[in-house]
C-alpha cells in the first residue's frame, strides 16, 4: 500500500509499505478521506507540536473515514463492508483515567498521527474495533472526517455550560473555531462574535452563523460583557483578547493549542473571577457527534475547500 511519510519539516514523500496485520480485536480499514488538522501542519512546517517531536520519518493524518475490509475473530459489532468513523486515541482502559471515563487524559493513549504513533494518510489501517464508529447512511466519507473536530469542539461547548440567550465570543475561525460557532448556536447562544487573522475565514464564519466578525485590530475597545469566550488559537493575542471581551464572572474556555508557552493576565481574570475551563481532545463524544449527524446537522461545503489522492 502507499502512505504518505513527512520525511522532514516540509517535505512529505510517498513509499509503498505492508498492510498492516490487524489483531483479534481490531479492523482493517481502507481509508476513504483523511482531514488535515492545524497539529498536522505544524508537524508539517515545524516537525513539532508542543513536547510532541518527530525525529524519524512519520505517517501524519488523525481525522478520517472508511471502510471495514476485514474484522478480527473478537469483533462483534462491525462487519466487512461497513462505512466508518476513525476515533484516533486508544487508551490503556486500566488506568484511573480511563476507568473514570477520562480517557482522553490516559498517559498510555495511543493517538493515530502523534509521534510514535503513524496516522492516517496511508491506504489502510488497523485499528482497535471499540474506536470504530459506523457512519450514518446520509453522510459522505469526506463529511465523515469532521467527526474528530467536532468531538473536539463538543467537549469545549459542554465545558461552556452555554445557555440559551448567552453572548458568546471565539478567537480563531479555523476548524474548531468554526466547530465551536456551529454547536454554541445549537446550544442557543442568542448572539456569537469570532475573530481571525484571515478575511476567507471570517467569511465562512459569517456563512455559518456569526452575528459579528472581526478581524483583531478592528477589535479596538472589546466590551466585557460576553457571558463566554472560546479561544482556539493558542495564541497570546486570542488569549489577550478572550480575556478583555469576558464579563465578570464568565467562562473562558481554551482549546487551543500552542507550540510554547504564553502569557496570560491573570490579575484581570481574578479581578473578573472567572472560570476557566480546559480542553483536551475528548471522550465518549463521537456518539453524540454521530446523533448530531443523524438529527440534520450539515457540514457546508465552503468547510473543505480541496481534496487530493494519495498518490507518487
Amino acid at each position: 500500500m502507499k502512505a504518505a511519510f513527512l520525511d522532514k519539516p516540509g517535505s512529505l514523500i510517498i513509499k509503498d509499505v505492508d498492510i498492516p496485520v490487524f489483531a483479534d480485536d481490531e479492523v482493517l480499514i481502507r481509508i476513504r478521506a483523511t482531514g488535515i488538522c492545524g497539529s498536522d501542519l505544524h508537524y508539517f512546517r515545524e516537525g513539532r507540536v508542543g513536547t510532541n517531536v518527530i525525529r524519524t520519518p512519520h505517517i501524519l493524518g488523525h481525522e478520517s473515514t472508511g471502510e471495514i475490509i476485514e474484522t478480527g475473530k473478537a469483533v462483534k459489532n462491525l462487519k466487512k463492508g461497513d462505512r466508518v468513523a476513525v476515533e484516533p486515541g486508544v487508551p490503556c482502559l486500566r488506568c484511573d483515567h480511563c476507568l473514570r471515563g477520562r480517557y482522553n487524559l490516559c498517559n498510555e493513549v495511543k493517538f493515530l498521527g502523534a509521534p510514535p504513533n503513524h496516522g492516517t494518510l496511508r491506504e489502510y489501517i488497523a485499528h482497535k474495533s471499540l474506536f470504530v464508529h459506523k457512519l450514518p447512511d446520509n453522510l459522505s466519507f469526506a463529511e465523515g472526517a469532521f467527526f474528530e473536530p467536532l468531538a473536539v469542539g463538543y467537549n469545549a461547548i459542554v465545558k461552556s455550560g452555554i445557555k440559551p440567550g448567552e453572548s458568546v465570543v471565539i478567537t480563531g475561525a479555523g476548524p474548531i473555531g468554526i466547530v465551536c460557532l456551529m454547536l454554541a448556536k445549537l446550544a442557543g447562544a442568542a448572539r456569537i462574535t469570532i475573530l481571525d487573522v484571515d478575511r476567507y475565514r471570517l467569511k465562512i464564519a459569517e456563512s455559518m452563523g456569526a452575528n459579528e466578525t472581526l478581524l483583531p485590530e478592528e477589535a479596538k475597545a472589546p466590551s466585557p460583557v460576553h457571558d463566554c469566550v472560546i479561544e482556539a488559537t493558542g495564541t497570546e493575542e486570542g488569549l489577550t483578547l478572550c480575556v478583555e471581551y469576558l464579563k465578570k464572572g464568565g467562562r473562558m474556555v481554551l482549546v487551543g493549542m500552542s507550540n510554547s508557552p504564553v502569557s496570560l493576565n491573570t490579575i484581570a481574570l481574578l479581578r473578573k473571577e472567572a472560570a476557566i475551563y480546559t480542553v483536551y481532545r475528548y471522550a465518549n463524544y463521537y456518539q453524540p457527534v454521530l446523533e448530531l449527524f443523524r438529527a440534520g446537522i450539515s457540514m457546508s461545503n465552503r468547510s473543505c475547500r480541496t481534496g487530493f489522492r494519495l498518490r507518487k
